[in-house]
Protein backbone atom coordinates (compact mmCIF):
# COMPACT_ATOMS: atom_id res chain seq x y z
CA UNK A 1 0.00 0.00 0.00
CA UNK A 2 1.09 3.45 -1.05
CA UNK A 3 -0.50 6.71 0.34
CA UNK A 4 -0.30 10.47 -0.57
CA UNK A 5 -1.94 13.39 1.70
CA UNK A 6 -4.13 15.65 0.00
CA UNK A 7 -3.57 18.35 3.36
CA UNK A 8 -6.59 21.30 3.03
CA UNK A 9 -6.02 22.59 6.35
CA UNK A 10 -7.79 25.77 5.66
CA UNK A 11 -10.83 27.20 7.69
CA UNK A 12 -12.23 23.79 8.45
CA UNK A 13 -10.02 20.66 7.73
CA UNK A 14 -10.62 18.59 4.72
CA UNK A 15 -7.87 16.98 4.46
CA UNK A 16 -7.79 13.46 3.02
CA UNK A 17 -5.70 10.12 2.21
CA UNK A 18 -5.16 8.76 -0.98
CA UNK A 19 -5.02 4.95 -0.48
CA UNK A 20 -3.02 3.06 -3.67
CA UNK A 21 -2.76 -0.71 -3.36
CA UNK A 22 -4.48 -3.86 -5.46
CA UNK A 23 -6.31 -6.43 -5.13
CA UNK A 24 -7.80 -4.86 -1.86
CA UNK A 25 -11.00 -3.31 -3.28
CA UNK A 26 -13.56 -6.24 -2.04
CA UNK A 27 -12.45 -6.20 1.71
CA UNK A 28 -12.53 -2.40 1.38
CA UNK A 29 -16.13 -2.35 0.65
CA UNK A 30 -17.26 -5.28 2.87
CA UNK A 31 -15.88 -3.04 6.03
CA UNK A 32 -17.72 0.23 4.34
CA UNK A 33 -21.25 -1.96 4.11
CA UNK A 34 -20.72 -2.84 7.52
CA UNK A 35 -20.47 0.62 8.72
CA UNK A 36 -24.18 1.52 6.65
CA UNK A 37 -23.13 3.33 3.75
CA UNK A 38 -24.98 3.93 0.92
CA UNK A 39 -23.47 2.98 -2.70
CA UNK A 40 -23.54 4.09 -6.22
CA UNK A 41 -21.76 1.75 -8.33
CA UNK A 42 -20.99 1.94 -11.98
CA UNK A 43 -23.53 -0.18 -13.79
CA UNK A 44 -19.95 -2.34 -16.02
CA UNK A 45 -18.33 -2.46 -12.62
CA UNK A 46 -21.09 -3.97 -10.80
CA UNK A 47 -21.66 -6.73 -13.87
CA UNK A 48 -17.80 -7.34 -13.88
CA UNK A 49 -16.97 -7.76 -9.81
CA UNK A 50 -20.94 -8.55 -9.14
CA UNK A 51 -19.67 -10.72 -5.83
CA UNK A 52 -17.82 -7.27 -4.25
CA UNK A 53 -21.66 -5.56 -4.51
CA UNK A 54 -23.91 -7.79 -2.14
CA UNK A 55 -25.52 -4.58 -0.90
CA UNK A 56 -29.40 -3.59 -0.04
CA UNK A 57 -28.65 0.31 -0.39
CA UNK A 58 -27.05 0.52 -3.85
CA UNK A 59 -27.80 2.54 -6.94
CA UNK A 60 -26.48 1.05 -10.16
CA UNK A 61 -25.53 3.95 -12.37
CA UNK A 62 -24.91 3.40 -16.22
CA UNK A 63 -21.96 5.92 -16.99
CA UNK A 64 -22.44 7.51 -20.04
CA UNK A 65 -21.79 11.25 -21.08
CA UNK A 66 -25.46 11.58 -22.22
CA UNK A 67 -26.60 10.70 -18.19
CA UNK A 68 -24.63 12.35 -16.74
CA UNK A 69 -27.53 15.48 -16.25
CA UNK A 70 -29.60 16.92 -13.67
CA UNK A 71 -32.16 13.88 -14.00
CA UNK A 72 -29.52 11.34 -12.99
CA UNK A 73 -28.95 13.62 -9.70
CA UNK A 74 -32.64 13.54 -9.15
CA UNK A 75 -32.81 9.54 -9.50
CA UNK A 76 -29.61 9.47 -7.28
CA UNK A 77 -31.09 12.00 -4.55
CA UNK A 78 -34.54 9.57 -4.79
CA UNK A 79 -32.51 6.69 -4.02
CA UNK A 80 -30.96 8.47 -0.59
CA UNK A 81 -34.29 9.94 0.43
CA UNK A 82 -35.84 6.88 0.01
CA UNK A 83 -33.33 5.07 2.17
CA UNK A 84 -33.85 7.46 4.77
CA UNK A 85 -30.27 8.86 4.59
CA UNK A 86 -29.35 11.32 6.98
CA UNK A 87 -26.55 14.07 7.18
CA UNK A 88 -24.41 11.65 9.24
CA UNK A 89 -24.61 8.86 6.43
CA UNK A 90 -21.88 8.62 4.03
CA UNK A 91 -21.88 7.58 0.48
CA UNK A 92 -19.41 5.44 -1.50
CA UNK A 93 -18.81 6.08 -5.29
CA UNK A 94 -17.59 3.58 -7.30
CA UNK A 95 -16.81 3.94 -11.18
CA UNK A 96 -14.99 5.96 -13.18
CA UNK A 97 -14.72 9.51 -13.50
CA UNK A 98 -18.41 10.41 -15.02
CA UNK A 99 -20.42 7.78 -11.88
CA UNK A 100 -17.47 10.37 -9.84
CA UNK A 101 -18.26 13.60 -10.78
CA UNK A 102 -22.38 13.16 -10.43
CA UNK A 103 -21.79 10.92 -7.22
CA UNK A 104 -19.88 13.83 -5.87
CA UNK A 105 -22.03 16.08 -6.83
CA UNK A 106 -25.15 14.46 -5.47
CA UNK A 107 -23.54 13.69 -2.05
CA UNK A 108 -22.23 18.01 -2.07
CA UNK A 109 -26.15 18.48 -2.21
CA UNK A 110 -28.08 16.37 -0.27
CA UNK A 111 -29.02 17.75 2.95
CA UNK A 112 -26.68 20.64 2.07
CA UNK A 113 -23.51 17.72 1.86
CA UNK A 114 -23.25 14.59 3.08
CA UNK A 115 -19.64 12.48 3.62
CA UNK A 116 -18.91 10.10 0.65
CA UNK A 117 -15.70 8.14 -0.64
CA UNK A 118 -14.24 7.54 -4.06
CA UNK A 119 -13.45 4.43 -5.27
CA UNK A 120 -12.05 5.14 -8.93
CA UNK A 121 -11.90 2.09 -11.42
CA UNK A 122 -10.78 3.33 -14.56
CA UNK A 123 -7.13 4.70 -14.81
CA UNK A 124 -8.51 8.49 -16.24
CA UNK A 125 -10.79 8.59 -12.47
CA UNK A 126 -7.84 7.49 -10.74
CA UNK A 127 -5.61 9.85 -11.50
CA UNK A 128 -7.73 12.81 -12.31
CA UNK A 129 -11.23 13.23 -12.01
CA UNK A 130 -11.37 11.35 -8.33
CA UNK A 131 -8.70 13.44 -6.22
CA UNK A 132 -9.36 17.37 -5.79
CA UNK A 133 -13.26 17.79 -5.14
CA UNK A 134 -14.50 18.54 -8.49
CA UNK A 135 -18.11 17.31 -9.12
CA UNK A 136 -20.59 18.24 -11.37
CA UNK A 137 -23.10 17.79 -14.47
CA UNK A 138 -23.14 18.79 -18.40
CA UNK A 139 -25.96 21.28 -18.54
CA UNK A 140 -27.31 22.48 -21.87
CA UNK A 141 -24.54 21.46 -24.52
CA UNK A 142 -21.92 21.98 -21.93
CA UNK A 143 -19.37 20.25 -20.17
CA UNK A 144 -19.36 20.15 -16.40
CA UNK A 145 -21.06 23.61 -16.16
CA UNK A 146 -23.36 23.12 -13.08
CA UNK A 147 -20.94 21.40 -9.70
CA UNK A 148 -19.17 22.44 -7.12
CA UNK A 149 -16.51 21.57 -4.84
CA UNK A 150 -16.75 19.08 -2.27
CA UNK A 151 -13.69 16.91 -0.90
CA UNK A 152 -13.90 13.04 -0.68
CA UNK A 153 -13.27 11.61 2.69
CA UNK A 154 -11.07 8.90 1.28
CA UNK A 155 -10.17 7.48 -2.08
CA UNK A 156 -9.21 4.09 -2.16
CA UNK A 157 -7.37 3.11 -5.67
CA UNK A 158 -7.41 -0.75 -6.37
CA UNK A 159 -5.16 -0.59 -9.17
CA UNK A 160 -6.66 -4.29 -9.92
CA UNK A 161 -9.39 -2.83 -11.40
CA UNK A 162 -7.70 -1.88 -14.29
CA UNK A 163 -6.96 -5.03 -15.86
CA UNK A 164 -10.42 -5.01 -17.03
CA UNK A 165 -10.45 -2.21 -18.84
CA UNK A 166 -11.39 -1.94 -22.37
CA UNK A 167 -8.26 -1.06 -24.39
CA UNK A 168 -9.89 2.27 -25.25
CA UNK A 169 -10.97 3.11 -21.84
CA UNK A 170 -7.32 2.77 -20.71
CA UNK A 171 -5.97 5.16 -22.90
CA UNK A 172 -8.99 7.44 -22.01
CA UNK A 173 -7.10 7.51 -19.11
CA UNK A 174 -3.23 7.39 -20.72
CA UNK A 175 -3.68 11.15 -22.67
CA UNK A 176 -3.94 12.67 -18.46
CA UNK A 177 -1.23 10.89 -17.65
CA UNK A 178 0.62 12.02 -20.00
CA UNK A 179 -0.74 16.05 -19.19
CA UNK A 180 0.90 15.94 -15.74
CA UNK A 181 4.55 15.59 -16.95
CA UNK A 182 3.76 18.24 -19.68
CA UNK A 183 2.68 20.94 -17.69
CA UNK A 184 4.14 20.35 -14.50
CA UNK A 185 7.12 17.79 -14.73
CA UNK A 186 9.81 17.07 -18.08
CA UNK A 187 11.32 14.28 -15.95
CA UNK A 188 7.72 12.76 -15.62
CA UNK A 189 7.08 13.35 -19.15
CA UNK A 190 10.47 11.74 -20.34
CA UNK A 191 9.64 8.73 -18.31
CA UNK A 192 6.40 7.87 -19.43
CA UNK A 193 8.40 8.40 -23.42
CA UNK A 194 11.19 5.87 -22.31
CA UNK A 195 8.28 3.36 -20.51
CA UNK A 196 5.86 3.57 -23.27
CA UNK A 197 5.86 0.04 -23.44
CA UNK A 198 5.34 -0.99 -20.33
CA UNK A 199 2.24 1.54 -20.09
CA UNK A 200 0.58 0.07 -22.62
CA UNK A 201 1.34 -3.43 -21.37
CA UNK A 202 -0.30 -2.54 -18.51
CA UNK A 203 2.09 -3.74 -16.12
CA UNK A 204 1.16 -3.16 -12.91
CA UNK A 205 4.40 -2.24 -11.22
CA UNK A 206 4.96 0.92 -13.59
CA UNK A 207 1.65 1.95 -13.25
CA UNK A 208 1.30 2.28 -9.55
CA UNK A 209 4.23 4.41 -10.14
CA UNK A 210 2.46 6.65 -12.81
CA UNK A 211 -0.78 6.77 -10.40
CA UNK A 212 1.10 7.30 -7.41
CA UNK A 213 3.33 10.30 -9.18
CA UNK A 214 0.02 12.01 -10.81
CA UNK A 215 -1.85 12.16 -7.54
CA UNK A 216 1.50 13.40 -5.84
CA UNK A 217 1.37 16.32 -8.35
CA UNK A 218 -2.74 16.71 -8.41
CA UNK A 219 -2.66 17.00 -4.49
CA UNK A 220 0.47 19.62 -4.48
CA UNK A 221 -1.69 21.69 -6.47
CA UNK A 222 -5.31 21.52 -4.97
CA UNK A 223 -3.14 22.28 -1.37
CA UNK A 224 -2.13 25.32 -3.34
CA UNK A 225 -5.24 26.13 -4.65
CA UNK A 226 -8.59 24.45 -4.11
CA UNK A 227 -10.77 26.49 -5.97
CA UNK A 228 -9.33 27.22 -9.14
CA UNK A 229 -8.38 30.44 -8.38
CA UNK A 230 -5.25 30.39 -9.73
CA UNK A 231 -2.23 27.33 -10.87
CA UNK A 232 -4.84 24.84 -10.60
CA UNK A 233 -5.88 25.68 -13.73
CA UNK A 234 -3.19 24.25 -15.27
CA UNK A 235 -4.68 20.81 -15.22
CA UNK A 236 -7.24 22.28 -17.91
CA UNK A 237 -4.32 21.75 -20.39
CA UNK A 238 -5.91 20.64 -23.57
CA UNK A 239 -9.33 20.95 -21.94
CA UNK A 240 -10.43 24.21 -23.91
CA UNK A 241 -10.30 22.47 -27.10
CA UNK A 242 -11.26 19.06 -25.91
CA UNK A 243 -14.61 19.99 -24.48
CA UNK A 244 -15.60 21.92 -27.90
CA UNK A 245 -14.39 18.64 -29.39
CA UNK A 246 -16.77 16.31 -27.30
CA UNK A 247 -19.63 18.44 -27.85
CA UNK A 248 -19.04 18.89 -31.62
CA UNK A 249 -19.27 15.22 -31.76
CA UNK A 250 -21.39 14.22 -28.97
CA UNK A 251 -19.48 12.79 -27.16
CA UNK A 252 -18.28 9.84 -29.77
CA UNK A 253 -14.71 11.15 -29.07
CA UNK A 254 -14.21 10.22 -25.58
CA UNK A 255 -13.19 12.72 -23.21
CA UNK A 256 -9.18 11.31 -23.25
CA UNK A 257 -8.93 11.46 -26.59
CA UNK A 258 -10.15 14.88 -26.55
CA UNK A 259 -7.61 16.08 -24.65
CA UNK A 260 -5.04 14.49 -26.32
CA UNK A 261 -6.08 16.60 -29.54
CA UNK A 262 -6.68 19.25 -27.69
CA UNK A 263 -3.04 19.45 -26.21
CA UNK A 264 -1.88 19.33 -29.42
CA UNK A 265 -3.84 21.90 -31.29
CA UNK A 266 -3.74 24.35 -28.07
CA UNK A 267 0.38 23.66 -28.56
CA UNK A 268 0.13 24.49 -32.20
CA UNK A 269 -2.35 27.75 -31.41
CA UNK A 270 0.25 28.65 -28.97
CA UNK A 271 3.39 28.24 -30.92
CA UNK A 272 1.50 30.31 -33.66
CA UNK A 273 1.14 32.80 -30.97
CA UNK A 274 4.81 32.86 -30.01
CA UNK A 275 3.63 31.31 -26.36
CA UNK A 276 5.36 28.07 -26.39
CA UNK A 277 8.17 26.66 -28.84
CA UNK A 278 8.16 24.45 -31.99
CA UNK A 279 10.12 22.06 -29.93
CA UNK A 280 7.34 21.55 -27.32
CA UNK A 281 5.11 20.89 -30.54
CA UNK A 282 7.28 18.19 -31.63
CA UNK A 283 7.28 16.70 -27.90
CA UNK A 284 3.56 16.38 -27.58
CA UNK A 285 3.19 15.54 -31.09
CA UNK A 286 5.66 12.44 -30.34
CA UNK A 287 4.81 11.07 -27.09
CA UNK A 288 0.86 11.50 -28.63
CA UNK A 289 1.07 9.99 -31.79
CA UNK A 290 3.81 7.13 -29.90
CA UNK A 291 0.73 6.26 -27.80
CA UNK A 292 -2.04 6.18 -30.31
CA UNK A 293 -3.75 8.83 -30.38
CA UNK A 294 -5.10 11.30 -33.26
CA UNK A 295 -3.89 14.77 -32.98
CA UNK A 296 -6.54 16.16 -35.55
CA UNK A 297 -10.15 17.31 -35.12
CA UNK A 298 -12.43 17.99 -38.41
CA UNK A 299 -15.24 20.25 -36.78
CA UNK A 300 -18.51 19.05 -37.87
CA UNK A 301 -20.54 22.44 -36.95
CA UNK A 302 -18.69 25.37 -36.61
CA UNK A 303 -21.20 26.73 -34.30
CA UNK A 304 -21.98 24.11 -31.85
CA UNK A 305 -18.01 23.87 -31.89
CA UNK A 306 -17.02 27.66 -30.81
CA UNK A 307 -20.34 27.56 -28.44
CA UNK A 308 -19.08 25.39 -26.23
CA UNK A 309 -15.67 27.22 -26.12
CA UNK A 310 -17.49 30.45 -25.27
CA UNK A 311 -19.62 28.46 -22.53
CA UNK A 312 -16.40 26.69 -20.91
CA UNK A 313 -16.38 27.23 -17.49
CA UNK A 314 -13.14 29.45 -17.89
CA UNK A 315 -14.39 31.88 -20.41
CA UNK A 316 -15.32 35.38 -19.33
CA UNK A 317 -16.31 38.42 -21.21
CA UNK A 318 -12.68 39.53 -21.77
CA UNK A 319 -12.16 35.98 -23.77
CA UNK A 320 -11.09 32.43 -23.37
CA UNK A 321 -8.34 31.37 -20.88
CA UNK A 322 -5.90 28.83 -22.16
CA UNK A 323 -3.62 26.53 -20.03
CA UNK A 324 -0.12 25.70 -21.98
CA UNK A 325 2.76 24.38 -21.40
CA UNK A 326 5.52 26.97 -23.31
CA UNK A 327 8.35 24.56 -22.66
CA UNK A 328 7.83 20.49 -21.27
CA UNK A 329 7.41 20.90 -17.72
CA UNK A 330 6.40 24.20 -17.19
CA UNK A 331 2.73 25.13 -17.77
CA UNK A 332 1.79 28.56 -18.54
CA UNK A 333 -2.00 30.32 -17.86
CA UNK A 334 -2.99 32.72 -20.88
CA UNK A 335 -6.22 34.90 -20.29
CA UNK A 336 -8.39 36.70 -22.33
CA UNK A 337 -7.62 35.35 -25.61
CA UNK A 338 -10.25 36.81 -28.13
CA UNK A 339 -12.36 34.07 -29.40
CA UNK A 340 -11.80 35.22 -33.05
CA UNK A 341 -8.12 34.48 -32.61
CA UNK A 342 -9.36 30.67 -32.02
CA UNK A 343 -11.97 30.83 -35.15
CA UNK A 344 -9.13 31.94 -37.36
CA UNK A 345 -6.88 29.32 -35.89
CA UNK A 346 -8.93 26.56 -37.11
CA UNK A 347 -10.21 28.26 -39.96
CA UNK A 348 -6.24 28.19 -40.95
CA UNK A 349 -5.54 24.25 -40.40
Amino acid sequence: MQKVKVDLKKEVDSSYEITIGSEYAKEILQKLRDEGCFFMVDENIFELYGDFFTHDNMFRFRADEHNKTHESVVAVLGFLFRCNARRDSKMVITGGGITGDVGGFVAATYMRGISFIQIPTTLLSMVDSSVGGKTGINFRGSKNNVGSFAQPEHVYIDMSFLKTLTDEEYLNGVAEVIKYGAIFDADFFTYLEENKDKVLARDLETLAYVVKRCCEMKALVVQKDEKEKGDRALLNFGHTFAHAIETDSDHVVKHGFAVAAGMYLETDFAVKKGDATPETLQHMKRILTDYGFDISYEIIDKEKFFNAMLSDKKADKKGLTLALTPSIGSGKILKNIPLQSVVDYFNNL
